[in-house]
């Protein structure tokens, strides 16, 4: 037996590195959709918010000054939460792999979990990175509480595995300010 293969002849090595190459796959699709789903919030929350300052006066502005600010910096916020996440993955690409390989070579149990990751995804590569996502919940139960030996994979699992509520905060946030924009400018017409 030689170095990083197994008894039944699976390399060690080629399984993280396929491994990480799917989270880097991920990371660049969801940084795509993140970064032009960041344009859109920006644009709606702000005009949202600016209509609500005009269109209502006295405490009733300071309650949307407040309130208003808020949600759209939680739309906002989350958009470029995931964004951070995601590009710090990027930069730890060759730990990961490193981590990957120390969780396959660990157990029987997380090499079978990878190696279902992996497959699951492959059926999905051509779906978004929200669909993708998915598949790397159970990767992170294999994890579990290890984060402190796997500091980069707990760190790129989290990034990845929270990217779809980071995303849906995002666009519920905007779905509303869109809302309340379309009434205060009809209110800033009549």
């Amino acid at each position: 037996m030689t170095d990083n293969v197994e008894p039944n002849g699976r390399n060690i090595d080629a399984l993280a590195q396929r491994a990480v190459d799917s989270f880097m796959t991920l990371v660049r699709r969801g940084t795509a959709l993140a970064g032009g789903a960041l344009a859109i919030v920006v644009v709606i929350c702000l005009s949202g918010f600016l209509l609500g300052v005009a269109a209502l006066s006295d405490g009733i502005q300071t309650v949307w000054i407040v309130l208003g600010g808020t949600f759209a910096i939680i739309g906002i916020g989350a958009v470029v939460l995931a964004i951070v996440r995601l590009l710090r993955v990027r930069n730890h690409a060759v730990a990961l792999v490193s981590e990957v390989h120390d969780l396959i070579a660990g157990d029987a149990r997380s090499e079978r979990v990878v190696i279902e990751t992996l497959e699951s995804s492959d059926d999905v590569q051509d779906q978004s990175a929200v669909v993708m996502s998915r598949q790397f919940f159970a990767m992170q139960d294999s994890v579990g509480g290890r984060t402190d030996k796997f500091k980069a994979l707990s760190e790129a699992l989290k990034a990845i595995t929270s990217f779809p509520m980071l995303m849906l905060l995002s666009v519920l946030v905007t779905i509303t300010f869109a809302g309340f924009a379309l009434i205060f400018a009809l209110a800033l017409a009549i």
